[in-house]
């Protein structure tokens, strides 16, 4: 079959376009859990609760199980850490992610997959 007359050109263009958007592809990847399901790195706008329990997931007043529960939260409730940068870890090494209640108050859960995830859903569609 003929190449064309300008396939090393043609070539170039799509490698850089890969580059480019395999890049930026990279940059916004979700956060992954550890082996234990933790998420000890929270940066992402959004979190869905995947807690299959029919109670909800507790959303605590502090980072650990031993704080009170403030609310359940529903299965696939979506959630927005109050600072997306940043985590709690409580005595046992189990990080939590503060986050922000319907009405204006927060509260932590539990940052692991068994939990919680990353969503792709943009917040401003809510």
């Amino acid at each position: 079959m003929p190449q064309p007359k300008n396939y090393p050109q043609i070539i170039a263009t799509i490698l850089a376009a890969y580059t480019i958007f395999s890049g930026s592809a990279l940059a916004n990847q979700p956060p992954r859990p550890d082996t234990k399901g933790r998420f000890y790195h929270v940066e992402w706008p959004t979190w869905r609760v995947v807690d299959r329990d029919a109670r909800g997931l507790n959303c605590r007043r502090g980072p650990s199980i031993n704080h009170a529960i403030v609310t359940r939260l529903r299965l696939m409730t979506l959630l927005t850490p109050v600072t997306p940068h940043r985590l709690e870890v409580d005595k046992d090494g189990d990080p939590w992610m503060e986050v922000r209640l319907s009405n204006g108050g927060s509260c932590f859960v539990s940052a692991n997959s068994w939990y919680v995830m990353p969503s792709w859903e943009d917040t401003e569609t809510r």
